[in-house]
């Protein structure tokens, strides 16, 4: 306030329920991956859903009808969005849920490796695997090479967030889902300058704005 600025964007580290104090009511504002469950103020976030609905799709789309999700042991939106997504990606093809592909861990690379070398050695073993972020991927990565197997011959790979310094850099190179920081950047300032040349402030908005995940393309499944 000391610095008289005219709007404030505020954005989490993740995709995520936010509790903001009365002191910001008065200034134009919008919350950018994370939103406010008053909705007091608009909000940019993600499209979960869509994210993992299409990531499933891509799976299908290569033939995979087994496909195991290996997800993150915390409901917060991108959990919980993400899982529906794939959920709603089966149904739409036809093919049952089975709960028994999909497994909980830390969302880390040690968690994606214990994860997948449980669904790989079981019976009725998956043919591809979508993981809840890159993280969990690579961990991914290393139990199939600890199998003796191939990605993407013997066991494709679907990533999320697409972090470059992983997905680009695993052999092979990991397809994966963007999420759309840039976007939700661009559209929370537009938002911010339209609010500041209107005489209605926030006027009528929808709470929360969804923007896309991008599918990236590369190597890790055919």
């Amino acid at each position: 306030r000391e610095y008289r600025f005219d709007a404030l964007i505020y954005a989490s580290y993740f995709h995520r329920e936010v509790h903001l104090t009365h002191e910001v009511a008065d200034i134009p504002l919008v919350l950018l991956d994370c939103f406010d469950v008053s909705q007091r103020f608009p909000s940019v976030v993600p499209n979960e859903v869509q994210g993992g609905f299409d990531a499933t799709v891509e799976l299908l789309n290569h033939g995979h009808k087994r496909i195991g999700f290996i997800t993150y042991d915390s409901p917060i939106p991108a959990t919980l969005g993400r899982l529906e997504g794939y959920q709603r990606a089966l149904q739409s093809n036809d093919i049952p849920f089975d709960p028994n592909l999909v497994i909980k861990c830390d969302g880390q690379a040690s968690g994606g490796y214990r994860s997948a070398l449980t669904l790989l050695q079981g019976d009725d073993k998956p043919s591809a695997l979508f993981c809840w972020n890159d993280r969990i991927a690579m961990g991914v990565y290393d139990a199939v090479r600890q199998l003796n197997l191939s990605i993407p011959d013997d066991i494709a790979v679907m990533g999320f967030d697409n972090q470059e310094l992983i997905a680009s850099q695993l052999h092979p190179s990991l397809t994966t889902m963007q999420l759309p920081h840039y976007e939700m950047g661009t559209w929370a300032v537009d938002y911010l300058v339209s609010i500041i040349n209107s005489d209605n402030g926030y006027g009528s908005y929808l709470p929360q704005h969804k923007i896309d995940c991008r599918l990236v393309k590369r190597s890790s499944i055919k």
